[in-house]
């Protein structure tokens, strides 16, 4: 039967990534992620998730294997978001909820994830900040000799603190706009008081536990707060733990 084979082959999966002699390299957890999807076995993931970051890497030295140590922090070290959603979509699909968490907890709150998007996100606008003072500098200085007005160097002092309180008091604005905005959440949201810098950096482990809620819960805007049981129950408390609020009373429908 097709469901025997496929266990079977996601059981031989499993067997091959958890073998201390294999080393789990980005190529092929992205592989064996997509297989395990495609078959919809997603029980391993999580323990898979968790060896890619800290399973011990195999170097063959004199005939013999030994074992280095694993950096479980290293960027290197993190789920690609595009997986770990892969896998999250196979959970939801099959109603597991525990197995939804667990891929949450195992590819969005582990500090590699967490170094990996400052890497990847806050690289640029770091870069950005650090070249604004040359830039402006290079621009006051420019500016101060269209002017016969003043000193050139008064002019251009001007114009520097001018260019760059301009600059930044624009990007505070648009930092504060951007890490507040809640208009692309629907069930789940921050408790608050939360700080900016966790909103950000922990904001794709919030949009999965939201499509989490919204897969549980009702469809329905309008019955949304009306959920009731055990596993609803262990969600709204799951969330509450992690500094979130499921079903903000002012966020409903019609509650505005």
């Amino acid at each position: 039967p097709r469901s025997t084979s496929a266990t079977a082959i996601s059981n031989k999966l499993n067997e091959l990534l958890q073998d201390p002699k294999v080393f789990i390299s980005p190529e092929i957890l992205k592989l064996y992620t997509s297989i395990q999807c495609q078959l919809k076995k997603a029980d391993y993931i999580p323990t898979i998730f968790a060896l890619y970051a800290n399973k011990p890497s195999p170097r063959s030295s004199g005939g013999t294997i030994k074992y280095s140590p694993s950096s479980p922090k290293s960027p290197q070290n993190a789920i690609p978001p595009t997986i770990a959603n892969d896998a999250l979509e196979v959970a939801m699909e099959q109603r597991n909820l525990s197995l939804a968490l667990a891929i949450i907890d195992t590819a969005f709150c582990t500090p590699a994830f967490y170094r990996s998007k400052i890497i990847r996100q806050a690289s640029l606008p770091f870069l950005g900040v650090v070249a604004t003072p040359p830039a402006a500098w290079a621009i006051a200085s420019y500016l101060s000799t269209l002017q016969n007005t003043m000193d050139v160097s008064t002019a251009r002092g001007i114009a520097f603190s001018a260019i760059l309180a301009y600059v930044t008091f624009t990007a505070s604005v648009g930092l504060v706009a951007a890490a507040t905005s809640n208009d692309h959440m629907r069930r789940v949201v921050w408790i608050p008081g939360t700080a900016l810098r966790t909103r950000w950096l922990r904001e794709e482990e919030r949009q999965a536990l939201d499509r989490v809620a919204q897969t549980w819960g009702f469809s329905d805007p309008l019955m949304r707060g009306e959920e009731v049981g055990e596993e609803w129950e262990s969600l709204r408390e799951f969330i509450g733990m992690r500094g979130m609020i499921l079903d903000k009373t002012d966020h409903m429908e019609g509650m505005e």
